[in-house]
């Protein structure tokens, strides 16, 4: 017998929400929101044990959301599903882990009522209805229980299967042997894993031990899931430092795949996942008048006229955002928006633009309006040379920085490099930060945006050092060509 409490949760997790199978329900909480929420519930042709699949709590964490994607298009043959691939919409968006806050540290006993917090009570409404909770992220370096190097030792997460004890005794009394499910779940894993590097290893953050070094586990779903559900739940990590977005997802599922044989949750018919987005067209209303436009099309309009973007016809069938630019928030759709300057309808798939259409005020100059690429506001700063500025972020603060300027750091801070906008249109420039390399790069791009970069100048390569005190260090900005476009520099406090 695998699990002793499993008659218990047989009983506890059927499902309630209608005997029609084999089907697929979708449910969509916060419409129109920048945390809108989609959930798919998946039954299978026989009922049976309930998985719960969460991505993108966390949303630079592509290959989980990504993988979660595809369990919401699943058949099954017996068992049941529940996938919530995009829980964090608004830092999907944007690539930011949080920009309002760390979502997976809100599973507490007082969830409040905001934003993230009402996105958190879903979540926690799904567990009462699961049998397994599996929280799918992307983590920095590669686990390993001895200290190999910076990117190989105990305190990476990534490419490991995290559990909040060996075993977890429940309320009621019923015992959760974690430790062997996930030994169980590694070992099928790693045999289709050729790499050594890439293997996965189980990793004990000991969250209810009062010694632990991880008290901030205390927080998240999966410590949440045990404690209030008594159900078992993992952290599912792929590394970020894997450079192919296919095997971040790969290795998700291989991990969601073996734990689905666990709970005799029997797939059907495989899916289909398309990661290159295109618009077939969008149709927009301009003052009740629908028009289809295409990806680079250009709609006149009046000034102050309404627009709203009614639906969106792309070749990938979730993830789709479209953002009417310096109006609404970032999640459109169906909105009714007064317009009085000439802007863009951005279309994303998830945190990637992939198609834009022009909104052009008639008989005036293209002007695009934009919003803070962060969820906090940014600092006033003047335009610099020929219009550029660059977005970043200081110790999770958005800031902004123009060519020929110093900033000031300190030992210890963090520093992310976000994007390069000219004029108010972002721009797909490289931001290289001169003498840092990022844990575990074994190929370095020189494109250093969206690292969280731990400021510490005994690792700076000091070749790069603009003073004979290895304390000032450029950032250049670079287009797709490799030309220098202008560069700022960070001075680094003692």
């Amino acid at each position: 017998m695998r699990f002793i409490f499993f008659i218990l949760v047989l009983f506890a997790a059927t499902f309630a929400f209608g005997f029609d199978r084999p089907s697929t329900e979708k449910e969509v909480h916060f419409a129109g929101t920048n945390y809108e929420l989609p959930v798919y519930k998946v039954y299978g042709r026989r009922d049976g044990n309930t998985m719960l699949i969460v991505g993108g709590i966390q949303g630079d964490e592509p290959g989980g959301y990504l993988s979660a994607d595809l369990y919401g298009k699943l058949q099954l043959e017996q068992g049941n599903l529940i996938v919530i691939p995009r829980a964090n919409l608004k830092s999907i968006i944007l690539f930011n882990r949080g920009p309002d806050g760390d979502m997976n540290r809100l599973f507490t006993d007082n969830i409040r009522d905001e934003d993230m917090d009402r996105v958190v009570k879903v979540i926690a409404e799904n567990m009462a209805k699961s049998s397994i909770f599996l929280n799918l992220h992307d983590g920095w370096g590669y686990h390993n229980p001895e200290y190999i190097d910076a990117s190989r030792n105990p305190k990476r997460f990534g490419q490991s299967l995290i559990v909040d004890e060996e075993t977890f005794t429940c309320s009621s009394g019923a015992v959760i042997d974690l430790k062997s499910m996930a030994e169980r779940v590694l070992a099928a894993v790693n045999t289709k894993i050729p790499q050594e590097e890439h293997k996965l290893t189980l990793f004990n953050t000991k969250t209810g031990d009062p010694d632990t070094v991880f008290k901030e586990m205390r927080k998240t779903g999966t410590w949440y899931a045990l404690r209030n559900y008594c159900i078992p739940a993992f952290g599912l990590e792929a590394s970020k430092n894997l450079k192919n977005i296919d095997l971040k997802v790969l290795y998700h599922n291989y991990l969601i795949n073996e734990f689905m044989k666990e709970m005799d949750i029997i797939p059907a018919v495989p899916p289909f996942f398309d990661l290159k987005p295109s618009l077939e067209y969008a149709l927009i209303t301009v003052n009740n008048t629908s028009i289809a436009a295409q990806d680079g099309d250009t709609i006149a309009i009046d000034r102050n006229a309404e627009i709203s973007v009614k639906h969106i016809e792309a070749n990938v069938p979730s993830g789709v955002t479209c953002d009417i630019l310096g109006f609404g928030n970032y999640n459109d759709e169906t909105k009714v928006l007064k317009v009085p300057y000439s802007t863009k309808i951005v279309f994303r798939k998830e945190d990637a633009k992939f198609a834009e259409i022009n909104l052009q005020v008639r008989n005036t100059p293209a002007v695009v309006a934009t919003r803070p690429q962060a969820g906090t506001a940014l600092s006033a700063t003047s335009t610099g040379k020929n219009g550029y500025k660059v977005l970043y972020e200081l110790n999770n603060t958005a800031k902004q920085a123009v060519f020929g300027e110093s900033v000031k750091v300190k030992q210890g801070d963090t520093l992310k490099l976000l994007i390069v906008e000219r004029d108010g249109v972002t721009l797909d420039h490289i931001i290289n930060l001169k003498g840092w390399v990022a844990d575990g790069v074994t190929v370095n791009s020189g494109d250093d945006r969206n690292y969280p970069i731990i400021i510490d100048k005994n690792i700076m390569m000091k070749k790069y050092a603009l003073d004979a005190k290895n304390t000032v260090f450029p950032i250049m900005v670079l287009d797709k060509d490799d030309k220098e476009i202008g560069q700022f520099r960070i001075e680094i406090a003692p």
